[in-house]
């Protein structure tokens, strides 16, 4: 049995921003407990305009850097750090005066292997100072790839 409390701290943890501000909206409202299973959530819902200014104000704080995959060559891509794909657009020109041939969203559980250890993007946002950041290059050469 999962409670609300172990779900909203997860939600927290992997910056999920909807369920998180979604839960302490019920909370609020005191429609749901902390302690309750949180099989409950499938049940009720917030109340949509207080959720909608709560996320507008972004109220719990969360920073929403996204990670961005740009082509930039037939076998070359550059993985950036950025709220939207615009933004990374413009930080790679901006770093290299290159523009993508492609930009996509990945999913920040995405594990890469960099220097000597495998690690997801989530856990490599952590380690960054500054957004949007240019954070890797992926080059694949024929039997050899490599994220740099």
């Amino acid at each position: 049995m999962a409670t609300i409390k172990a779900l909203y701290e997860d939600a927290i943890k992997y910056e999920e921003s909807l369920l998180a501000h979604s839960i302490f909206c019920l909370i609020q409202e005191g429609k749901i407990e902390l302690e309750q299973d949180d099989a409950v959530l499938l049940q009720i819902n917030p109340d949509p305009e207080k959720l909608e200014k709560l996320l507008e104000m972004n109220y719990l704080g969360f920073h929403q850097m996204n990670i961005f995959s740009l082509k930039t060559g037939r076998q070359k891509w550059v993985f950036i750090f950025a709220q939207t794909a615009e933004d990374a657009q413009q930080h790679l020109h901006m770093k290299t005066g290159q523009n993508p041939l492609n930009c996509l969203e990945l999913s920040p559980d995405e594990v890469v292997f960099t220097g000597n250890r495998f690690l997801n993007f989530r856990e490599l946002k952590k380690e960054q100072t500054q957004f949007p950041c240019l954070v890797g290059v992926y080059e694949k050469y024929p039997g050899n790839k490599a994220f740099v």
